[in-house]
């Protein structure tokens, strides 16, 4: 039975997102409390956490782990600055969690959501190119097992989604001072997939936009 999900954050912390840092911190907490609260409501599924923060260095923070044991975000630990490896952000996330949890993933045991939040274009990745991000997300959307979401905070998210083969339904521009509620959609977002899952149904689109208001975030 594939009851085990792999919830992977990629989060910028360049020097641009430092216009919201406090709003970003508190959101990403809070979505965390919401899945640890989510578990705690359906022991019959694993949900794993991990969280890559990157400006021109990428930084695995937490690696798969358990909710309760996640780690908050904190001023020491969020501090943005420099530029961006987005690509190289995306691509040594996915290469991990791909190699760690590939018997799982063949054995249709485990299912795999990455969200990108970002507010800003590549200019600073050294191992992967676009095309190579490009390749990696269509190879794994087309196994059914991985869906990828892409927010951008004040930029075209659609736009630049499209670019590395992410769903046009997993795409959202926002502003920055709603992070705390794009945060909080994902949340919910997660809940909506977990019980789609429970119910033998595999949601390839992960973004649940029907309780938004689409003109005041998405």
């Amino acid at each position: 039975m594939n009851n085990k999900t792999y919830y992977h954050l990629i989060i910028d912390k360049s020097g641009s997102m430092s216009s919201c840092v406090n709003e970003t911190i508190s959101g990403y907490n809070e979505q965390i409390q919401m899945i640890r609260d989510l578990q705690r409501l359906n022991p019959d599924q694993e949900i794993l956490v991990s969280l890559t923060a990157f400006n021109h260095f990428v930084s695995h923070v937490t690696t798969c782990c358990k909710p309760q044991d996640a780690e908050l975000l904190t001023l020491e630990t969020y501090q943005p600055d420099g530029s961006t490896a987005l690509l190289d952000a995306i691509g040594e996330s996915v290469m991990s969690l791909k190699s760690r949890a590939s018997n799982e993933f063949n054995n249709d045991q485990a299912t795999a959501v990455v969200v990108i939040i970002t507010d800003g274009y590549e200019n600073a990745s050294r191992f992967f190119s676009v095309n190579n991000v490009r390749n990696l997300i269509r190879e794994l959307e087309a196994t059914g097992k991985w869906t990828f979401s892409f927010l951008g905070a004040d930029m075209a998210a659609l736009e630049q989604a499209q670019n590395l083969n992410i769903q046009k339904a997993n795409a959202a521009s926002y502003s920055k001072a709603d992070s705390n509620r794009v945060f909080e959609a994902m949340a919910n977002s997660m809940d909506s997939y977990i019980m789609e899952k429970k119910a033998g149904r595999m949601k390839k689109s992960f973004l649940d936009k029907k309780d938004v208001d689409s003109e005041d975030l998405f």
